[in-house]
């Protein structure tokens, strides 16, 4: 076939694909079914809703079939972050009679944990709709009530000891994991819904190779303890088969991922720690990217972790389009890093990317419109997804053929 007739052919179907009724449309091909073949997993990010929320988007049946169609594996936005799942939103926490003596000998009083409820209903809808699940995140700087950080549970108390601190730490990854496995166990068969957990998120400051000098967990630390301590307690209570990740952004800035290779270094040298070891299996490379990002640059980065002996997970990506959205522009962003990851993907033989997931649905619900973000794009509305949203129903862009043809 001649370039001139190829390159007609695929404006055509980008142009006729673009009109379709919507992602449930079977004219409109399978994100999941696509890569099926290519990588472990692909899917999405998505929210659901708490209660006193409006349900979102998972609670939603247009967007469970979409998702059955399209995703083989999901990621929650909010709702298995610390905040969600202590849901004590800035107030301090009841402190229940109940205590917990750590690995460290330290017994703690143990607060209450009120976000369990919002956890099992989404489980229980990737059960009815056949999907499996990244968990995210355990330990985060953000997203997490600085009453937990507090003597006493009281955000207007001085910080607790390293000592106590760890001990928390243990309790509530141990709370957390246990409480997945009952419930795979009383609902699915002990058949694992969460196949992986981001264990420790965004630890390495933004223009640095250093840890972030503002986390209260460097704060009461002041070194990479609390890092490897969240893969020793994470190893000792998730199934083995449940992959285990650190979770970044700014992987493609050399500076900032050479942080981030001396924290997987940190936690690897632990691997072998005869006393409760570290466990790492998985680095995750965010990949908040912009349609000016450098493919090379991405390659240099899933190269370097690979290097580490760990496969890589895609895990939140979207592509900013900027100052102006020209949708040719966003396809062909999306078709380059996804050549990409193509070509870098797990064999078994090397490591690799086995796992991409974009984050979020649609356009018109990206994070990256939110007034914080915004302003990091000049103020101009960002169309960095696969999917419009057209009188509710979610409308492939020519950015979806792309990563649907990419594999061609």
């Amino acid at each position: 076939m001649n370039r001139k007739f190829l390159t007609a052919a695929v404006f055509l179907l980008l142009t006729v694909s673009f009109f379709a009724q919507d992602w449930l449309d079977t004219s409109v091909p399978s994100f999941s079914e696509t890569y099926k073949d290519t990588f472990d997993y692909v899917g999405f990010a998505c929210e659901y809703g708490i209660k006193g929320w409006s349900e979102k988007e998972l609670a939603t049946p247009e967007v469970q079939k979409g998702l059955a169609k399209h995703a083989a594996t999901i990621t929650m936005g909010n709702e298995f972050k610390p905040q969600f799942i202590m849901a004590w939103w800035g107030k301090n926490p009841r402190v229940t009679s109940q205590t917990f003596t750590a690995s460290n000998g330290v017994t703690i009083k143990t607060p209450a944990l009120n976000g369990f409820n919002s956890v099992d209903a989404v489980l229980e809808i990737c059960k009815k709709n056949n999907l499996k699940m990244r968990g995210h995140v355990l330990v985060w700087h953000s997203q997490t009530e600085e009453a937990f950080f507090r003597k006493d549970y009281n955000s207007s108390k001085p910080y607790v000891s390293k000592e106590e601190m760890t001990a928390r730490q243990e309790w509530y990854i141990k709370t957390v994991l246990e409480h997945i496995a009952e419930w795979e166990k009383a609902n699915n068969g002990g058949e694992h819904i969460i196949w992986a957990w981001d264990v420790v998120n965004e630890a390495i400051g933004d223009g640095s190779s250093s840890l972030r000098s503002n986390s209260s967990w460097y704060k009461i630390y002041g070194n990479y303890d609390f890092i490897i301590n969240a893969f020793r307690f994470a190893n000792k209570y998730a199934p083995s088969d449940v992959l285990l990740c650190y979770n970044d952004y700014g992987c493609d800035n050399s500076t900032k991922r050479r942080g981030m290779l001396t924290l997987l270094d940190k936690v690897i040298e632990n691997s072998k720690a005869s006393d409760m070891p570290a466990r790492i299996d998985v680095m995750g490379m965010q990949s908040h990217i912009s349609k000016r990002t450098r493919v090379a640059d991405i390659d240099k980065a899933i190269n370097d972790f690979a290097a580490k002996g760990l496969d890589v997970h895609i895990t939140e990506l979207d592509i900013a389009t900027e100052e102006a959205y020209k949708p040719e522009e966003l396809a062909d962003a999306y078709s380059n890093v996804f050549k990409n990851y193509v070509k870098n993907r797990k064999t078994d033989s090397n490591h690799g990317v086995s796992c991409v997931t974009i984050w979020g649905l649609n356009d018109e619900s990206t994070w990256l419109n939110s007034p914080d973000q915004i302003k990091w794009h000049k103020n101009k509305t960002q169309y960095p997804l696969l999917f419009q949203l057209e009188n509710n129903k979610y409308i492939p862009k020519p950015a979806f053929y792309a990563v649907i043809n990419a594999l061609n």
